[in-house]
């Protein structure tokens, strides 16, 4: 979290510069993308180790992981506790592993200078 101080140096600076403008539409881009899909797949991990953390290195707290086996079986979906580590256990070789994200909600766009 930025202090109020930065805040505001970066909102005076960004409101006199032609770099504002650029800002501002990145950001209403990111907010309309967010507001349209509210998940993003960070991730789609082929198991090729026998490891709970080995090919999972990209999971982050609160991200889900649908496993689905490359053979016969039933798919299933668990949300990650630890960083870096599949809640289903050690991966299976072959089997197919998407990390689904939720998006986080934009900034209250009203800041008082």
């Amino acid at each position: 979290m930025l202090s109020n101080d930065t805040a505001k140096r970066l909102l005076i600076a960004l409101t006199s510069q032609p770099a504002g403008n650029e800002v501002a539409t990145a950001l209403n881009n990111s907010q309309a993308a967010v507001a349209q899909a509210g998940w993003t797949m960070p991730a789609v991990i082929a198991a090729t180790h026998n490891s709970a953390t080995t090919d999972f290195g990209a999971l982050k707290v609160g991200d889900y992981v649908v496993h689905i086996p490359a053979v016969a079986g039933n798919s299933d979906w668990a949300p990650v506790i630890t960083a870096g580590t599949n809640p289903d256990g050690a991966g299976v070789i072959g089997d197919l592993y998407i990390v689904l994200r939720a998006l986080p909600l934009p900034a209250a766009s009203a800041i008082i200078l």
